[in-house]
């Protein structure tokens, strides 16, 4: 049985409920009214815009991946598909970036070294 939320349009009390779907609001604790309204609760609903940001952000931070191992051409396909199931503005902006940009011709690429050598000490 789910746990609900309700306030009392009386006296404003605040009080959480366990008890099934069917069932009628309870009175409110305090004055004892029956005039309650359920309150959604942060589990009971889903917020469209965080969830379209957070797709955002999977979407950039996977783009990102592919352009840390230097993969510029995965990264642009995978923006190409991105921008058609999930248009948006940032993605659109990152996707035209990488289109004008060459991908890197070789496979491996190294920091350069440095070699320290010991100086000979004249005898």
């Amino acid at each position: 049985m789910p746990i609900y939320e309700f306030r009392c349009e009386n006296c404003g009390e605040i009080f959480e409920k366990l008890q099934r779907m069917d069932e009628d609001y309870p009175p409110c604790p305090n004055c004892g009214s029956f005039d309650v309204m359920k309150l959604p609760s942060i589990f009971g609903f889903q917020d469209k815009i965080a969830q379209k940001s957070q797709r955002e952000i999977s979407i950039l931070k996977r783009a990102r991946d592919y352009l840390i191992d230097g993969k510029i051409g995965e990264a642009r396909r995978f923006l190409e598909k991105a921008k058609e199931f999930h248009p948006s503005e940032r993605i659109k902006k990152l996707s035209d970036v990488l289109s004008e940009r060459k991908a890197v011709k070789s496979v491996y690429a190294s920091q350069t070294e440095y070699v320290i050598t010991k100086k000979k000490e004249k005898s």
